[in-house]
């Protein structure tokens, strides 16, 4: 799901990348086994890639091969699938796929059929992926790195495994999780306390409850949005209409489908997700295609240690020192 660029101040939402058919093939590179771990007997858990994890204003990014060649790929968990840019195809000389196209939903509905390219050998340390089919799109926001950014990752890649994000660390893992993992009790390499949210699936995305202003909602689990979002409707929900947003703070800015999206800045009186609330948040406010009410962007994951199992349906969260 393609950001759009919301400045950075509580900022950028993206837009949806809906894949259809891509049957994607996850290969276990040998002897890339990493750490492995074992809990009471039950429950076996082997680290098969740590990487380095970047932070440039809200855009997390990992390294990552294709075709033996370096580039930088944006972490979205909150994406259904991954999509390559322009700029990637042609360095990389990607070959179109004839055989598939992708429906694109961007954040003002749907943004229409974009080509396939077929991308080769893509490798997350020492984990390979089988030959993929992948959507072209632009990425309306993205930092300038080298090696230079040449998409994004979603969940069609990130939920076959466990996913530890440490971004004060500067680092991710993934982690394989073995057939007893229904018996875990937490996430075995971590010591200290930390708070244990349920998740809820929807597809390759992952949801969480949380409260805006004491009123429940549902909150996207979304690495790929820059800051926390939530709904115009969500805010409406909770007080927050057109004529309180009207004197706060914001821009205008465009998603994947190239539709004009007006955000506001505005500061709530708590948001609180598992046992954790922050008072008076400032929280960008955007109107949202999307289920849920709001995105748990990167300014939450840059203060927190995330684990996400997809495996056992549970995230894993603890703040980060300062």
């Amino acid at each position: 799901m393609p950001p759009t660029g919301l400045p950075a101040r509580p900022e950028g939402r993206r837009g949806r990348t809906a894949l259809s058919a891509l049957g994607l093939s996850v290969l276990i590179a040998a002897g890339a086994a990493g750490q492995a771990l074992a809990q009471d007997g039950a429950c076996e858990v082997a680290r098969i890639a740590r990487v380095p994890l970047r932070d440039d204003g809200g855009y997390l990014t990992i390294p990552v091969s294709i075709a033996g060649q370096a580039v930088s790929m944006l972490v979205d968990t909150g994406s259904e699938g991954g999509l390559v840019n322009d700029g990637a195809v042609r360095a990389l000389r990607l070959a179109t796929d004839p055989d598939r196209r992708t429906i694109v939903h961007g954040t003002g509905g749907l943004a229409g059929v974009v080509p396939n390219v077929i991308v080769p050998d893509m490798r997350i340390g020492d984990v390979r992926f089988g030959e993929q089919s992948l959507p072209v799109g632009d990425l309306p926001g993205q930092p300038m790195l080298r090696p230079a950014v040449a998409g994004l990752l979603g969940g069609d890649v990130l939920a076959r495994f466990d996913l530890e994000l440490d971004v004060a660390g500067g680092w991710l893992s993934l982690w394989r999780v073995g057939a007893g993992s229904l018996a875990c009790k937490g996430p075995p390499a971590w010591r200290g306390d930390y708070d244990t949210i349920p998740l809820r699936r929807d597809g390759h995305r992952v949801t969480i409850e949380a409260e805006l202003d004491g009123a429940p909602m549902v909150a996207l689990v979304d690495s790929g949005a820059r800051s926390r979002i939530v709904s115009a409707a969500m805010a409406e929900r909770v007080g927050v209409g057109p004529d309180r947003l009207a004197v706060d703070p914001g821009g205008e800015t465009s998603g994947v489908d190239g539709r004009a999206i007006l955000y506001r800045w505005h500061r709530f009186a708590s948001l609180r997700i598992g046992r954790e609330l922050d008072r008076a948040p400032v929280l960008t406010v955007a109107p949202l295609h999307d289920r849920a009410d709001m995105l748990l962007g990167a300014d939450w994951f840059a203060r927190h240690a995330v684990w996400i199992s997809y495996a056992t349906g549970r995230m894993f969260v603890r703040r980060s020192p300062h």
